[in-house]
């Protein structure tokens, strides 16, 4: 089931959400643990889809880039 929320966004259970992003409901029950936003409803978990999507995109990191150097 999934819930229409006001601001465009569209809560999906966890399960789904795990499908979408390729990962298992336990790897995205330690993303909630870590900050990703989770609401229950009626005892299911679910995510903002595209808040869950937006809070998973600001964790990449890019390692071993380059600095510019001051002129």
């Amino acid at each position: 089931m999934h819930i229409s929320l006001p601001n465009g966004d569209t809560l999906i259970p966890r399960a789904e959400f795990a499908a979408l992003i390729g990962a298992t409901p336990r790897t995205v029950q330690n993303y909630e643990q870590q900050g990703c936003p989770t609401v229950e409803v009626a005892g299911v978990r679910y995510t903002p889809q595209n808040e869950g999507l937006s809070w998973i995109a600001g964790r990449i990191e890019r390692r071993g880039s380059r600095r510019s150097r001051a002129a």
